[in-house]
């Protein structure tokens, strides 16, 4: 009986206070600005050098030439770390980190990203609905 007592008490004490845990999907905490999300990729400013590549640590990016001086950025979300390793290393400043960080997928496919279509301003990205199939997923 004195369990029930005991136990009695800690209800009536809970109904009273706040939840712990907060309403996140409906009420959004501000992000710090120190959080690395997702990496952008501007491909105009992009050479080819490869030295985000080659300072991955988690072999997460690839560099390929689609065309003269023209080159795309694969990103393996499954392998990124989110070290802002290839930001910090890039010489162009062609890679940007961004506040997106709810990269959550049920289809492994989804987890290999093309950067430049996911770019507002490229235009195969206006026609593919740029990063709102990333985040349907």
């Amino acid at each position: 009986m004195k369990k029930i007592g005991k136990m009695f008490f800690e209800v009536l004490q809970t109904l009273f206070k706040k939840p712990a845990t907060s309403e996140y999907p409906h009420k959004r905490r501000p992000i710090h600005g120190s959080v690395a999300g997702m990496i952008s990729f501007e491909q105009a400013k992009c050479i080819g050098c490869n030295m985000c590549v080659k300072n991955c640590p988690s072999n997460a990016i690839k560099i390929t030439k689609v065309e003269e001086k023209i080159f795309s950025c694969e990103l393996s979300l499954a392998n990124c770390i989110f070290c802002s390793q290839c930001v910090f290393s890039c010489p162009k400043k062609a890679l940007h980190t961004t506040d997106n960080f709810e990269l959550a997928q049920i289809d492994k496919s989804k987890l290999t990203v093309k950067l430049e279509e996911l770019n507002p301003e490229a235009p195969a990205a206006r026609q593919a609905g740029g990063s709102k199939d990333l985040q349907k997923g």
